[in-house]
């Protein structure tokens, strides 16, 4: 079976910052990756997280959100743009 690209880019990794006063936290930046285990979710390859369905990796990004704000008290995590169209990172074609 081909695979095919879709034009969709999706996102993999969160980079959270703190400061305080001006003056970033020690320890800080953390990056998280939807790839690496996280909650209720096994640790998988950036290419098997690229061929999740979409209905999956939805549903991935919508439990690593919730991870990281459970984790990082305060922080609101924004997924509007986890997963946006790219056709110059993500031509449409057959592969």
């Amino acid at each position: 079976m081909s695979e095919i690209n879709t034009g969709m880019q999706r996102g993999t990794e969160l980079t959270v910052t703190k400061q305080v006063g001006g003056i970033e936290v020690n320890g800080y930046p953390k990056v998280y990756k939807m790839y690496e285990a996280f909650g209720n979710y096994a640790a998988i390859t950036v290419d098997a997280l690229a061929k999740l369905a979409v209905d999956d990796y939805q549903a991935r990004l919508t439990a690593f959100k919730t991870y990281v704000e459970t984790v990082e008290t305060g922080v609101e995590v924004n997924i509007e743009e986890a997963y946006v169209e790219n056709l110059a990172a993500c031509p449409i074609v057959n592969v």
